[in-house]
């Protein structure tokens, strides 16, 4: 029997095991509460059906308790991240009742690989909303080394939303962006890293905290609630923690959908702290407030701002997003430091958003990530956008047009109710008669003054949608 001093409440530890562990072999709990036995079956780990995470339950926990993890034996007892044996975990009665624990490698497998994602915080405490949030973290591969570096290396930080769809095998949720791959293939490229702060929605709270105004038939509107949080409590926490690099010009925020919504909400009302955002297929369709706020807020700390849809998504997608683009735009917004992106194979759904996460990544951070080796307009980079598309020609009434300066599949210019005037449909190496038009030419008329947009589907997918006034 074991001798065990008794508390008052259960203690509750979830586990994370390495990733790729096979899921029918065993993990045990072993410490002061076995002896030291390292197969106690009392304490062996089962999975937990909400979050799939291990668990075991310890009735009466000591007051002061050690303990760790072993497959059955203390060959095969838990490692640090570089394979080395570690100090016993710990828990005091004073501590949390619940406790999250990683399990980053076993000592009969020194080459197993460690997970770059992982919960930072369980259950952080979100005082601006009373209620708790589960927030992951991912790291460079480099940031365990670094700090020996001199200077110490800090890094720019991407607070992301949805955090349960991020990080592919480490999340363990079907549907994921795979940042951890992206942002490490990047890292094994560029030498270039950032940390990667990921807040996990909160279920039934998603739509009311990425929402700023309530909407008619959903409500919501706790989102300057969240994003008060995530500028009051989390990033302060979060700077205090690592080694970041603080200013606006070094912090980004990615989300998608209402993610995106509320990103933009960030960019347009705290461009004082996220200098950098990326706003995928955002819910702009929420409500016309984010129009209203666009056009009244002055152009001063954002820095720069991503917007990016798919041509498969809701047909109010692209119209909102160019209506975002042009609202800003015409408020005094530098047009260098917008950024719209559209894809013809687009999406609303991760594997697009995570398809283009390093484009968009680039794109912000171009200051200090080396270009790609490959041809920009090649392999479809947002390098691309540098490389003009069209140019007007000046000349008489009679002889004005656009010239287009890369190869097109279609192109469309619209009036300014956004009806289609003239179409090129490349699409076809023949000539036809009536609205198929092959050319990489676009006559103006000369009665044609005023707002117009041209709309190109590229041979890479994108579309690329201008304003323009003749």
């Amino acid at each position: 029997m074991h001798n065990v001093p008794t508390g008052s409440q259960p203690l509750i530890i979830r586990v994370q095991p390495p990733k790729d562990h096979p899921a029918n072999e065993p993990i045990y709990l072993t410490g002061t509460v076995t002896d030291w036995c390292p197969n106690d079956e009392q304490f062996r780990l089962h999975p937990e059906p909400i979050t799939g995470l291990l668990t075991t339950i310890i009735p009466n926990p000591p007051a002061d308790l050690r303990y760790k993890f072993t497959r059955g034996s203390w060959p095969t007892e838990e490692t640090n991240s570089v394979g080395q044996s570690m100090a016993n975990r710990s828990w005091q009665e004073a501590d949390v009742r619940e406790v999250y624990n990683e399990i980053e490698g076993w000592l009969d497998r020194p080459d197993k690989p460690v997970l770059s994602a992982r919960v930072w915080q369980a259950a952080l405490w979100m005082p601006q909303l009373n209620r708790h949030r589960r927030i992951w973290v991912y790291v460079p591969p480099d940031y365990d080394q670094s700090d020996r570096c001199y200077p110490v290396k800090r890094y720019p930080v991407v607070y992301m939303h949805d955090a349960q769809n991020l990080f592919g095998r480490e999340s363990g949720q079907p549907g994921n962006w795979g940042v951890a791959d992206t942002l490490n293939r990047l890292f094994d490229e560029t030498n270039w890293g950032c940390i990667v702060v990921g807040v996990e929605h909160g279920g039934t709270h998603r739509l009311t905290e990425y929402s700023v105004v309530p909407n008619p038939m959903h409500g919501g509107g706790d989102g300057a609630a969240y994003l008060a949080f995530l500028t009051d409590t989390l990033k302060p926490l979060v700077d205090a923690t690592f080694r970041t690099r603080p200013k606006a010009d070094q912090t980004a925020m990615i989300g998608s959908s209402m993610g995106g919504l509320i990103s933009v909400y960030a960019a347009l009302g705290h461009g004082d702290v996220f200098g950098k955002v990326a706003a995928f297929s955002p819910s702009l369709w929420w409500s016309d407030d984010i129009y209203a706020l666009a056009a009244a807020t002055p152009y001063n700390f954002v820095h720069k701002l991503v917007l990016l849809a798919g041509a498969q998504e809701s047909a109010e997608m692209l119209p909102d997003v160019m209506a975002m683009y042009y609202t800003l735009i015409d408020n005094g917004y530098f047009e260098e430091k917008i950024h719209v992106d559209f894809y013809q194979d687009g999406t609303h759904s991760e594997w697009f958003w995570g398809r283009e996460l390093e484009r968009a990544v680039r794109w912000l951070f171009n200051d200090e990530i080396p270009p790609a080796a490959e041809n920009p307009v090649a392999d479809n980079s947002v390098a691309d956008r540098s490389v003009a598309v069209f140019e007007e020609t000046t000349g008489s009434p009679a002889t004005r047009e656009i010239r287009l300066l890369q190869p097109v599949l279609t192109a469309e210019l619209r009036n300014g109710y956004g009806k289609v005037i003239y179409r090129l449909d490349n699409t076809t190496g023949d000539r036809i008669h009536g609205d198929r038009i092959h050319g990489d030419r676009i006559p103006l008329k000369p009665h044609w003054h005023g707002l117009f947009a041209l709309q190109c589907l590229l041979p890479n997918g994108r579309i690329d949608l201008k304003k323009m006034m003749l």
